[in-house]
């Protein structure tokens, strides 16, 4: 995925394209929104986002982030979000258009 990355990076499509990647291969792609970072997984209409390193004590800036980094990584709207009882994991169904 490094590889792709840095196509993209200097191709200049950003993260939007590099979501449209994980959705088709299913790996992690690392995002960042409002200071927070996620690993975030894309299958289908569906996600999960993961912050390992939050201690976070405002949940609704973390979930905000969340649905941030979900939207950046997928190139979707995000249509539901749910959080896990795993620390700091969120899964999403997705709105895509076309």
């Amino acid at each position: 995925m490094g590889r792709v990355s840095q196509l993209l990076r200097h191709s200049g499509l950003g993260l939007s394209a590099l979501g449209l990647v994980a959705c088709m291969n299913g790996d992690a792609v690392q995002t960042s929104a409002k200071g927070f970072t996620f690993q975030v997984t894309v299958d289908g209409d569906t996600a999960v986002a993961r912050n390992y390193h939050t201690g976070a004590l405002n949940f609704a800036k973390l979930e905000e982030a969340a649905r941030g980094s979900i939207e950046a990584a997928s190139g979707c709207s995000v249509q539901t979000l749910v959080k896990r009882d795993e620390i700091n994991t969120f899964d999403a169904t997705l709105i895509c258009a076309g």
